[in-house]
């Protein structure tokens, strides 16, 4: 892909890891819009590269779970794009389009119920950053479950209409097999 540049030495599920150069830009002009607080600034950089990555490392452990490669995770501005091997099934897509969620999942929640069961207010900005960290992948795990391409709702959901043909398949052999 044009415009990505390489991160060496790092690899995800055996993916190779690459950047956009206006990605960059934005994490230039989000640690100026933070220079006052060079904490904040970096907190800030880290959490809105590590939403768009963590999504995408979702999608390539379900990949890799699911027995297909996973070839490179392109990090852009607002999104990000995992390149793996051409699913077998509608069914093995949409479960893997299920990988960005889940793993955000898995950081929104804890991040959700640590700021608000934990004193973390009484230590100066840090409650406030990690409430904000878990909202904020909440609220993007949920927007990308909007059943419309490119967003991963678009193939997610088709998970659904499938198991139920599963189910009903399933039922009519039973039925079938106990008439014998």
């Amino acid at each position: 892909m044009n415009g990505y540049a390489r991160i060496r030495k790092l690899r995800v599920f055996g993916a190779r890891v690459y950047i956009h150069w206006s990605a960059l830009l934005v994490g230039a002009g989000l640690f100026l819009l933070c220079i006052r607080t060079p904490l904040l600034a970096v907190i800030t950089i880290v959490s809105y590269f590590g939403i768009i990555f963590l999504h995408e490392a979702g999608h390539a452990g379900f990949a890799r779970r699911m027995g297909y490669r996973p070839f490179a995770i392109y990090l852009g501005v607002i999104h990000g794009v995992c390149d793996y091997e051409e699913p077998y099934s509608h069914k093995d897509e949409a479960i893997v389009a299920w990988g960005g969620v889940a793993a955000q999942m898995m950081v929104a929640l804890p991040l959700i119920a640590l700021a608000a069961t934990t004193p973390l207010a009484s230590v100066r900005g840090l409650g406030p950053v990690v409430a904000f960290l878990g909202y904020f992948n909440l609220v993007f795990a949920l927007l990308n479950l909007v059943p419309v391409a490119p967003l991963d709702g678009a193939k997610a959901w088709a998970l659904i209409p499938i198991a139920l043909a599963e189910r009903r398949h399933k039922a009519q052999a039973a039925r079938r097999s106990g008439k014998r």
